[in-house]
């Protein structure tokens, strides 16, 4: 009995060290591509018939390019991110068309009763087709920050002196 909780204790630390090193990779690889454009992260699950897939997409809204994408595919601790330059110099919509082709492929099924819809929040959808996303919902809001822009030093500053009188007062009253 002791030997069996023995062997248990060490594959599961052994799965923890191993899922330490997966995350390391995982940093080391957004750590790169951090400072090359706007950054969208897209993932799919794996499951009995499936691989899970991370992928890791670069985009220079400036010249409305993808600058890189990295793909990390497998079901074991043991897989590593590798560049696919398929969407290399691509934009973002002829990019985004492979990845609803690429999501209709991969969920055929569920597309025949729940077709693709952008609005909708799901995790159903294809990892480029997620990173796409986060790449349009970071830009919109800097788009939005640039048109409303808020001082937060300014409002911070309103805040403590607020504070000092006992009131509270401006955007930032729900986070004191």
């Amino acid at each position: 009995m002791y030997v069996l909780l023995l062997v248990l204790f060490l594959v599961m630390s052994l799965q923890m060290v191993m899922g330490y090193f997966q995350v390391k990779t995982y940093r080391q690889e957004m750590g790169k591509l951090r400072g090359t454009g706007i950054v969208g992260l897209g993932h799919t699950k794996a499951g009995w018939t499936k691989k899970g897939k991370i992928l890791i997409l670069s985009y220079k809204p400036s010249t409305d390019r993808v600058i890189s994408c990295k793909v990390m595919k497998g079901i074991t601790v043991f897989a590593k991110f590798k560049d696919v330059h398929d969407y290399d110099g691509m934009t973002l919509e002829e990019v985004r068309q492979k990845g609803l082709d690429e999501d209709a492929a991969e969920f055929k099924h569920r597309r025949k009763k729940h077709p693709y819809d952008a609005g909708e929040y799901s995790k159903k959808k294809g990892a480029l087709i997620q990173a796409i996303e986060a790449i349009e919902g970071r830009m919109e809001r800097e788009r939005n920050q640039s048109e409303n822009p808020v001082d937060l030093h300014g409002e911070a500053m309103k805040q403590a002196e607020a504070k000092k009188g006992g009131q509270l007062e401006g955007p930032l009253q729900s986070q004191v």
